[in-house]
């Protein structure tokens, strides 16, 4: 028995008239459309996103518009949302069930047959009623404020409830129960009081509230109401005095006071204000004011109120409209149910219809399928009159073209012929080139040593020309000091001049005088001052004739420079001359090699084409006689096998004797792997049962291994005798009848040979690596596999055992693996001294036993089997020191040819003769002959022949000094230790040139083209590739500032500091870690789409055939930042080696190693964090970033915190909104997300593989050196809350759990200490080296003021440069400008100076980037000695310094220069 109703279930009254308002808004083909239902909803007041929530739970079929039954669900929702109803999670059944008649109150209390009365239909939560005397109803009370209220149930017929108990009249949640007294409450309905289009069936419940126990009774005049008349009076005055507006009526705030001056409950107030709205206005009338007031006055006198309103206390004139209303609704019922019936009648026609024509349906699809079968019956027969007549055709198509290839043959010869003539000509050409670039290389060489010749007298003469400079400057000097000495004289005689006129007239007088004594006196100093004039002037004339010698020495020295400059730009022009001669020799060489490589290239492409055609003729005429033999042979196959099968079945293994004589079993040597149905997979040391009876081909078997029949090469197995198979037979029946374990646990008791253990291959390319634990190799080695695991083996040669990648090697021929094979004659070698193996791979050698050499390889371990007697023959290696060679068919002893010496290969030759041998450029040959001056006897890679010596250059001529340095003056006057050292630093620029054109190589050979093709998707070209361009844009920053540092110091002159440059550029590499631990994921897919696709691997293949690539396919070119990453420690040890300790260059040098080698351990490590960089990877997949984050790599280096590291990451709620969030923390940022798609129906894992969600970022992410984690203020408090603080943001958030909580937060503290840790060391480190007492010799000031004309990064145009000033280990930063191209810095910072001619200021401008390195804007230097030079005294300098290694941008800086020490130099 239902004791409650479901406030979710649509009445039919409810139905009726949202079919109504259905039908009103003329819907299309039974269906409204989304514009239609959106005008029509809004109209009910709710948000925007209230509605859409709505019509996501309405939209049953989710197609974008609605029927009749999804409009009622809608109209149902809006109208519980009205009436506060949250909504639910998802849609109830019971609103898609078609409504039915609710039960009478009546009925279901047991109260007999009540006429107009039913349930509740506008409040549908009702608590189940107990099973008690006393039952009640709830009665919700509507606002007191203006604005219709929804229509309240009537009261069921039960006992009145007392005045104080309000617990039963408590509304349950779902329900409106505003407080009378609080008018500040949220009003959620609009409806006016005149009806709306959106009437949410108002009317239904109007139907419903009129349950008066004498509704049936006549009308009632005035008299019969049971207000008395002295209070109609009373409250008719006091309702004129409320109605100021004289409306007629009272809304629920006019009321308020009245009602709350009465002093009862508001339970009491509500119940009151329920009864009194007789016409559920949410206003009251005069007589309903009346009636509430009466009301009032009765709980007051301590009165019961009713639950329903009586008859007697109705007002007289609301008496009549309610049985009107009653009347109406019962007409509108019966029409809705007549109109029901109607169309379930119309539903169950139409199903029957649809019945039917699926009935017929499938009537007509089996009579389909019945001639379907039949034309495919009369198809099979005209298919095999078509294959008889085929192979009629084909029979004449083979006779044809067997015809055919006769006469083609005959002009396949006719070509050949004229190929070897052209052949013969190219050859005499190429002598003739020879010939020519000899005479061009001697003429070189003469060129080369007339300009040595003309630099050195350059030299020479420039420094006659400063001593004469020297000399000139001097005797200028003498000049003007003799030039100021004679005008002193001619000073000092002007003033004698009066002098001497004033004595002679004084003379005068004294002789006119006649004074004697006087006279004399005067005479005499006549005579001293005339001897003093004869002196000056005789001076003076020394200093004439003196001064005129020099001014004519002068004008001599003037012209001799004049000349000199003369003879100088004389020998400038023929030293240009001579350069540009030899300039258009080099050019005319190098077109002489290409197009001489070009004609080899089509040459050997034709060549190819041609065999390659042959070798498909051949193989179609073989799989056609193959095809047709195979055709012949089955049915009596098939017939043999039925005979043994029963054979076989009938006797045991043991004992058959008669199977044995048909067949005869083979040992395969060599596992075999069939290509096609029609072949048999082998395993090494399995055993074959063939018959040699069978027609086949000339080196092949027909035989069956493990049930399984087909055909194998004859050279992959042998004959075993039949005392060998009964040996065997025995001890497998010994073990599977005696032993109680499984077979394939006692195998290893059988005795098998030790050669089947091992597989062998032969390298393809050279594979060095510095690791202890790799295998190292040489082109044609053969090496012994071991294991075999993915893409990398393990093998060994001789005493060395590694791991190697697998397409660095192919297996070896079957031909070359047998030394048996008749047409090769086996070397025979004699073991001369005895030597124990180390390994079991290594044979343990016996003076006088002889082993037949399968293989040499280069490094003089040579793979060979024992033929020792009485005992298995076994292969291994073994050294050839140990062992002599003999010659064949003989016993005479040839001894090994001693080496002369070692050359190196310049380019790449191809043995044309047998006697002559192929390698290529690079490889170190080990010379054993030199009769013929042309050609020479060498040994690579175990193989011996001649080879042309022009070909070749010793490798005593390849010191690596002079590689950088052609100036042997210059070299003569460094030290070993020093032209060493400049030897490695040339080393390491131009290898890292090398790799840098690899990597752009690959760029352009492989990636484009496979992203082109469209084979790979652009997921599996980023999983193949990586960040191959972030490894470009490392190894072009660190060339780059390498050239700039070798440009500044000179072309062909020493680099003096280059450890500054190694230590800053090696701490941005980290690009490498990322793709290093992508690197097996990488050769994973590649050597599945390999094995997959055959057409894919034909084109890489294609690709891979471009001569830039030099044979080495796509994987080589993979391994290649694997091997530069761990060659940079070695690099950097052989400089840091050469260079002194006292060196300014030591210090920068040994910070660099270290770095080196903590980037080659972070590799490693980042390799092994591979599920990290796995996570990773899937966040990049599956996290949409827009932004600041929008280019956000998440697989990358952080800014200053090393590679990016995912530490914990899952779901959180916000407190507020409860909404679901995904964080990630890394250790850099924490990231908040959301789920934006869910593909998937079922709930997504994070970093499942298979799994399609989308998350979108909630907000910017939050740098962990700007938050601060919070618990609670109560840490006891069950509920999982923490806050995050983010400079001005609060985020209030909840785990699932405490635990998980506690894990948030600790995870969230340590790497934010780590991060604020990192950047204070930093700092502190950059503040120690400034602040340090230097013992230097000056300082340098620098301002930097600005820079213009910067490349830009972002995407709007602009970057946010900032400047990097660094002279050794001190260093200064300025801030960062943001969105701009010409920042405006006006940056101080001072440097020590400890050595004036080492010591170099760089500056270094970078874009400042929050989520990566900072991205390289450009780069300049200024030594110290060119600042002393410019400034000489004038006081501070401002210069503009040109950005390098960039295509635009410059800097403005000011240097003030103050040295210590000032004294003048003498």
């Amino acid at each position: 028995m239902n004791v409650g109703f479901n406030i979710w279930a649509i009445t039919p009254e409810e139905r009726g008239k949202h079919d109504k308002q259905f039908d009103s808004l003329a819907p299309t083909l039974g269906y409204l459309s989304g514009d239609q239902a959106r005008k029509f909803f809004l109209q009910s007041g709710l948000p925007t996103a209230v509605l859409a929530d709505i019509w996501a739970l309405a939209d049953i079929g989710k197609d974008g518009k609605m029927d009749r039954l999804e409009f009622s669900i809608a109209m149902k929702l809006i109208k519980l949302q009205l009436q506060g109803q949250p909504l639910p999670s998802s849609l109830p059944i019971i609103m898609k069930q078609t409504p039915t008649p609710a039960m009478t109150p009546s009925s279901r209390f047991g109260m007999g047959s009540m006429p107009n009365l039913s349930a509740m239909s506008v409040m549908p939560i009702l608590t189940a009623f107990p099973a008690a005397p006393a039952m009640t109803s709830l009665v919700p009370v509507p606002t007191l404020i203006s604005g219709p209220l929804p229509q309240m149930p009537s009261s069921l017929s039960v006992p009145a409830l007392p005045n104080g108990n309000a617990n039963l009249l408590t509304p349950t949640p779902g329900t409106v129960t505003p407080s009378i007294l609080n008018s500040s409450f949220t009003v959620s309905i609009g409806l006016s009081k005149s009806h709306s289009l959106l009437d949410l069936g108002s009317s239904s419940s109007n139907s419903s509230s009129t349950t008066s126990l004498a509704s049936n009774s006549p009308k009632m005049n005035a008299s019969d109401w049971a207000v008395p008349q002295s209070s109609r009076l009373k409250y008719r005055q006091q309702f004129n005095s409320l109605d100021k507006l004289m409306s007629g009526y009272l809304s629920g705030p006019q009321v308020r006071n009245a009602l709350t001056a009465s002093n009862l409950t508001q339970t009491q107030l509500a119940t009151i204000w329920a009864l009194a709205d007789v016409d559920r206005d949410g206003q009251l009338r005069a007589e309903e004011f009346i009636l509430a007031m009466h009301l009032v006055d009765m709980a007051k006198t301590g009165r019961p109120l009713p639950l329903t309103l009586p008859s007697d206390l109705v007002p007289p004139s609301l008496r009549g409209n309610a049985e009107l209303e009653k009347r109406r609704l019962a007409l509108r019922e019966e029409e809705r149910r007549e109109e029901e019936r109607r169309r379930q009648k119309e539903r169950e026609e139409r199903e029957q219809k649809e019945r039917e024509a699926r009935e017929m349906e499938l009537r007509r699809q089996r009579e389909e399928e019945r001639r379907i079968e039949r034309q495919r019956e009369l198809e099979r027969q005209r298919e095999e009159e078509r294959l008889k007549e085929l192979e009629r055709r084909e029979a004449a198509e083979r006779q044809r073209r067997m015809e055919w290839e006769k006469s083609k043959r005959v002009e396949l010869q006719t070509q050949r012929e004229k190929e070897q003539s052209d052949i013969q000509r190219l050859k005499d050409r190429k002598r003739s080139l020879e010939m020519e670039l000899e005479a061009v290389g001697n003429k070189h060489k003469q060129i080369s040593d007339r300009l040595r010749d003309a630099k050195s007298k350059s030299q020479i003469q420039r420094t006659e020309l400063d001593l004469i400079n020297q000399k000139r400057d001097s005797r200028i000097t003498d000049i003007n000091s003799l030039q100021l000495q004679f005008e002193e004289i001619q000073r000092q005689l002007s003033r004698l001049g009066p002098e001497k006129q004033r004595l002679t007239e004084r003379l005068l007088d004294l002789t006119q005088n006649n004074s004697s004594p006087l006279i004399n006196d005067v005479k005499q100093s006549l005579c001293e001052k005339d001897l003093s004039c004869r002196k000056l002037k005789e001076q003076l004339d020394v200093l004439e004739r003196e001064t005129t010698a020099k001014l004519s020495q002068m004008e001599q020295y003037n012209r001799e420079i004049k000349d000199l400059r003369q003879r100088q730009s004389q020998q400038q022009d023929v030293l240009e001359q001579l350069r540009r001669v030899r300039s258009e020799k080099l050019k005319e060489l190098q077109r002489h090699r290409k197009e001489e490589e070009e004609r080899k290239r089509k040459k050997e492409e034709e060549e190819r084409k041609i065999k390659k055609e042959e070798e498909e003729r051949k193989r179609k005429q073989e799989e056609e006689e193959r095809k047709r033999k195979k055709e012949e042979e089955e049915r009596k196959r098939k017939k043999e096998e039925e005979e043994r099968k029963r054979k076989k079945e009938e006797e045991p293994v043991v004992t058959t004797e008669a199977t044995c004589a048909a067949l005869t079993t083979y040992r395969a040597l060599y596992p075999f792997t069939a290509r096609n149905s029609d072949e048999l997979t082998l395993e090494a040391d399995c055993l074959i049962e063939v018959d040699e009876s069978t027609v086949r081909e000339t080196g092949w078997l027909y035989g069956s291994y493990r049930g399984n029949s087909g055909w194998f090469p004859e050279s992959y197995a042998e004959r075993c005798t039949n005392k060998y198979v009964l040996e065997i037979n025995l001890k497998l029946f010994r073990v599977v009848c005696v032993s109680s374990r499984p077979l394939y646990s006692t195998v290893d008791e059988i005795e098998l040979s030790d050669s089947g253990r091992f597989e062998e291959y032969v390298a393809l390319y050279t594979y060095e690596s510095p690791e202890s634990g790799d295998l190292t190799f040489c082109a044609d080695d053969v090496v012994l596999v071991t294991e075999r695991e993915g893409e990398w083996w393990r093998g060994c040669i001789g005493d060395q055992s590694g791991l190697f990648p697998s397409n660095y090697v192919k297996p070896k021929e079957p031909d070359t693996a047998n030394p048996g094979v008749p047409g090769k004659k086996p070397e025979i070698a004699q073991v001369t001294t005895a030597n124990a193996a180390k390994t079991p791979e290594q044979l343990s050698l016996t003076p006088g036993q002889l082993i037949v050499v399968l293989h040499k390889n280069s490094n003089s371990w040579w793979l060979g089997e024992l033929q020792a007697r009485g005992k298995k023959r076994k292969k291994g290696w073994f050294h050839s020191s140990n062992v002599r060679l003999l010659e064949a068919n003989s016993g005479k002893i040839t001894p090994a040819s001693q080496p002369l010496c070692q050359v190196i290969a310049m380019y790449d030759y191809k043995a044309a003769n047998k006697d002559e041998m192929s390698f290529q450029k690079g490889q170190l040959i080990t010379v054993l002959n030199k009769d013929n001056p042309d050609w020479w006897k060498g040994e690579v890679a175990g193989v011996i022949g001649l080879f042309p010596t022009n070909y070749v250059k010793m490798t005593t001529e390849c010191d690596p000094s002079q590689q950088w340095c052609a100036d042997l003056l210059s070299l003569d006057t460094m030290g070993s230790e020093e032209r060493k050292r400049q030897g490695y630093i040339h080393e390491l620029i131009q290898t890292e040139e090398s790799y840098l054109e690899d990597l752009e190589l690959a760029l352009e050979v492989f990636y484009k083209p496979m992203a082109e093709s469209g084979r790979l998707t652009e997921a599996e070209m980023s999983m193949i590739f990586v960040n191959w361009r972030e490894l470009i844009m490392c190894s072009t920053k660190l060339l780059k500032a390498l050239r700039v540092r070798k440009k500044m110091a000179g072309e062909r002159m020493p680099v003096q500091v280059v450890g500054d440059i190694l230590s800053s550029e090696l701490s941005h590499m980290q690009a490498y870690i990322r793709f290093c631990s992508c690197q097996l994921n990488a050769a994973a897919l590649l050597q599945q789409k390999t094995d997959k696709s055959a057409d894919f691997k034909l084109f890489l293949k294609k690709i891979a055939s471009n001569y830039r690539c030099k044979g080495m396919p796509l994987s080589s070119f993979l391994l290649k930042p694997m091997q530069r990453i761990t060659r940079y420690p070695l690099l950097i040890k052989n400089i840091l080696e050469n260079t002194p300790s006292t060196h300014a260059d030591h210090a920068n040098l040994q910070a660099a190693l270290e770095q080196a080698e903590e980037l080659c351990s972070q590799v490693n490590e980042g390799v092994r964090e591979k599920e990290n960089s796995d996570r990773l990877e899937w966040i990049q997949n599956h996290v949409l970033c827009d932004g600041v984050i929008e280019h956000l790599v998440f697989n990358s280096l952080t800014n200053c915190l090393g590679p990016r590291k995912l530490l914990h990451s899952g779901k959180l709620h916000k407190t507020k909104s409860n909404k679901e969030l995904w964080a990630f923390l890394f250790n850099d940022f924490l990231l908040l997300t959301y789920t934006s798609k869910q593909f998937s129906s079922g709930p997504d894992k994070l970093f499942n593989p298979n799994s399609n969600a989308q998350y979108k970022m909630y907000k910017t992410p939050v740098f962990l050196n700007e938050v601060l984690v919070k618990m609670p203020s109560d840490p006891s408090s069950d509920d999982p809350i923490f806050h995050i603080s983010h400079i001005d943001r609060v985020y209030t958030l909840k785990a699932d759990s405490i635990y998980e909580r506690t894990t948030w937060v600790q995870k969230i503290k340590a790497a934010s200490d780590n991060f604020i840790e990192t950047e204070k060391l930093k700092r502190e480190k950059a503040y120690q080296a400034r602040s340090q007492k230097n013992s230097g010799i000056g300082r340098l000031l620098v301002t930097v003021l600005e820079a213009t004309e910067l490349k830009p990064c972002k995407p709007n145009g602009k970057s946010n440069p900032y400047c990097e000033l660094t002279m050794g280990a001190q260093c200064y930063t300025s801030r960062h400008q943001p969105d701009t191209l010409n920042p405006k810095w006006n940056f101080n910072c001072h440097f020590f100076i400890k050595d004036l001619y080492q010591d170099v200021l760089c500056l270094t401008i970078f874009e400042r980037d929050q989520f990566s390195p900072d991205d390289f804007l450009g780069r300049t230097e200024v030594p110290v000695a060119t600042i002393k030079k410019d400034q000489d005294g004038k006081g501070p300098l401002a210069r503009r310094l040109l950005l390098h290694e960039v295509p635009t941008g410059e800097v403005k800086v000011r240097l003030d220069l103050q040295l210590y020490d000032q004294t003048p130099h003498p």
